[in-house]
């Protein structure tokens, strides 16, 4: 009976943890900690003893947990939805920072839905554990530089996925020298990246999924292109969004699928990022 011992031990805690991740979240959070749907999401080392010690195993299994639950979150549901996906990817990445399908779903799934910092960190994560995998050091240059306008932060990454591609080691130099250098447009950059990643995804949700970040981004490029346009026939700053609409350079404000919108700081529109009360600091 010893010998089946470990295999009864796992076989336990597995169904236990299938039924735990299908109940809803517990009753009586602070306020702060609570929102809409929220799903479950085991802390990493319990989700380690619950498959007998095996990480890797349990990074697996909470990985193919998010494949299969985050791309059904329902439309409008943003906060929810990225709570639960911010949760349940970070915790893979504490499971397995190396996990492929964490950072790529990660970054698409939410670096490019309000949640830029949390997808940097997986794939900052990703980057220093995948030492032969460009793809990590790559997309978190770029988000570095398109997010955070971070030059120097980005021009090392894009070295870093260099030496690592010997392939596209040229291209990824000349991208890092070009944003150094200031000479990169980043919102059509960004827009050309982002339809990559949109025209290779296999899965039909994913694709989905990653066309209403497309449309996203366009709606930012058309606000800032309007604002250059009536910068440019005014010869003054743009004050108030609302003079785009006046002045009939812009019919109307273009729809996020989304639902997050855009904001007006600085005298720049950018793309507003996602807030979740409670998870500010939660990194």
């Amino acid at each position: 009976m010893r010998q089946y011992f470990w295999l009864l031990f796992t076989l336990f805690f597995a169904t236990t943890f299938m039924v735990v991740v299908s109940i809803a979240p517990p009753k009586g959070l602070p306020p702060r900690l609570q929102t809409p749907g929220d799903r479950v999401v085991i802390a990493a080392p319990l989700q380690t003893l619950m498959v007998g010690g095996d990480r890797y195993l349990a990074a697996n299994l909470e990985a193919i947990r998010i494949a299969a639950t985050a791309l059904d979150s329902p439309p409008g549901d943003n906060k929810a939805a990225a709570s639960y996906l911010i949760r349940a990817h970070r915790t893979v990445a504490q499971l397995n920072p190396c996990h492929e399908d964490n950072y790529y779903l990660g970054n698409a799934l939410l670096s490019w839905a309000g949640a830029e910092d949390e997808g940097l960190d997986l794939l900052r994560r990703a980057m220093e554990c995948r030492y032969w995998d460009e793809l990590p050091a790559f997309f978190y240059g770029f988000n570095q530089y398109f997010f955070r306008h971070n030059t120097s932060e980005a021009k090392r990454a894009l070295e870093l996925a260099a030496q690592r591609s010997p392939d596209n080691a040229a291209a990824l130099r000349k991208l890092a020298i070009m944003i150094a250098a200031g000479e990169i447009k980043d919102d059509r950059m960004a827009l050309d990246y982002l339809k990559n990643q949109r025209d290779q995804a296999k899965d039909k949700k994913l694709h989905q999924m990653l066309d209403k970040r497309v449309v996203r981004l366009e709606g930012l490029i058309t606000l800032r292109e309007s604002q250059k346009r009536f910068e440019d026939k005014y010869g003054r700053p743009l004050k108030m969004p609302g003079e785009l609409l006046s002045s009939g350079l812009l019919k109307q404000y273009p729809n996020d699928p989304l639902g997050l919108g855009y904001e007006f700081q600085a005298g720049k529109f950018q793309l507003r990022k996602l807030k979740i009360l409670g998870m500010e600091n939660s990194k």
